[in-house]
């Protein structure tokens, strides 16, 4: 897949893993940094394209699949393929995530012409655009055949993103709450991300503010919002849009041997 970055799993991770350190390898990555033909077409802002670098503990909550929204935003949306690839768990989710998403060009979706699951556990879904074009989405799916978090999302979260629309600006700390709620069970749904982003931003937590419109845009490259963001951004959260510098290492990337393990 054509995404620009490394998909194996370094050498740090198999020394967590024989210590005893609960994490997730793929989250440590270096950053993201696409430079291929593609990319540059969507014509994103540096930021959107850059990523946050997380080593978090293993969920074990149930039916939670983003614990505080922690997981890393190339694991929730990023390209492959001259695709979008998003994260996804529920079929109806996938429905209103491409719905809103529209298609790449950034015109409309105007019907859905079918999906196919791939041995990979994929589930490409292919849409009719109103400019005449073709279209697809890869859902990468979690937790696969469960039925739980399948109708959490038509019996509950549906309902969840209406109200939290409702109270965007008459109880903003409410709609926060019932949008991240949505992003914990589906990471990649757009109308949640584009609203946290948009309530982070005039709270001033820009941490907050850039992480979810980083995923919006990269779900919605085209958004005719694109430059609006991209001018706030910079000028209320212009130091949060500097990338970091890489963090002195806490491991050594090769194996210890066994001597200086103390086996």
């Amino acid at each position: 897949m054509a995404t620009g970055k490394e998909a194996s799993i370094p050498k740090i991770c198999i020394f967590l893993i024989l210590f005893g350190f609960l994490v997730s390898c793929e989250t440590i990555r270096s950053f993201w940094k696409p430079k291929d033909a593609f990319i540059k077409s969507l014509d994103l802002p540096d930021w959107v394209l850059e990523s946050s670098i997380k080593l978090r503990i293993f969920n074990d909550s149930p039916n939670v699949v983003n614990p505080e929204d922690a997981l890393p935003e190339d694991d929730i949306a990023s390209y492959g393929n001259q695709l979008r690839v998003l994260l996804a768990v529920s079929p109806a989710a996938m429905r209103d995530i491409y719905e809103m998403a529209g298609c790449l060009d950034g015109s409309d979706l105007l019907k859905l012409s079918g999906n196919k699951m791939t041995d990979s556990g994929e589930d490409i879904w292919f849409g009719v655009c109103k400019s005449g074009a073709k279209d697809a989405i890869v859902f990468r799916v979690l937790e696969m055949g469960n039925n739980q978090l399948y109708y959490l999302y038509e019996e509950e979260l549906i309902k969840t993103w209406e109200e939290s629309k409702k109270n965007a600006k008459t109880n903003p700390d409410k709609s926060m709450r019932l949008a991240t709620k949505i992003i914990e069970h589906e990471p990649a749904h757009p109308g949640a991300r584009r609203l946290l982003g948009s309530l982070y931003l005039k709270t001033g937590y820009c941490a907050g503010a850039v992480r979810n419109y980083r995923i919006y845009l990269r779900i919605l490259p085209h958004s005719p919002e694109k430059n609006r963001i991209d001018a706030l951004l910079k000028k209320t959260c212009g130091e949060t849009l500097i990338p970091k510098k890489p963090e002195p290492k806490e491991f050594s990337d090769e194996l210890p041997t066994l001597e200086e393990s103390g086996s």
